[in-house]
Order: structure tokens, then C-alpha cells, then sequence
């Protein structure tokens, strides 16, 4: 059986640091938006920094409801 998006989604997130509660809370923040528009969001620069200097990664838009961890971004 061939990997889903959302199984190489939750590997990639598993990889990951333990993130801190302001960035998965700014992750979810972020995952509310439609997915073309999480890149022109105000709060997407601060996140990328963020994240860059916890996970030492660069974010995935794609892959936010596996980072904040909210069953309703799944």
C-alpha cells in the first residue's frame, strides 16, 4: 500500500524537536487559514523564524495541522 500525504505529514512532524506551546499555538493559528493564504498571512514570517530556530527545518505550509497537533487540523 502506497503512503498517503498525511502519513510522510506525521513522519515528518515525528522527526521533529519537541516544539515549544507558542509555536504549535502559532501553527494552529495558522492552519485555521485556507492553505494559499497561510503564506501572505501576517504572522507566517514570525513563524518561519521560529521555527527555523527550534526545529533547525524549514516549515511546510502543508504540514501545520501536524505540527500544532489539533484534531481538527487533521
Amino acid at each position: 500500500m502506497s503512503e498517503t500525504l498525511h502519513d510522510r505529514q506525521r513522519r515528518w512532524a515525528e522527526s521533529l524537536p519537541l516544539l515549544s506551546n507558542e509555536l504549535t499555538e502559532l501553527a494552529c493559528v495558522l492552519a485555521d487559514e485556507e492553505p494559499r493564504k497561510i503564506g501572505v498571512h501576517l504572522l507566517w514570517p514570525l513563524f518561519v523564524e521560529l521555527f527555523r530556530a527550534e526545529a533547525d527545518a524549514d516549515p511546510d505550509p502543508a504540514a501545520l495541522g501536524v505540527v500544532c497537533n489539533c484534531p481538527e487540523h487533521f
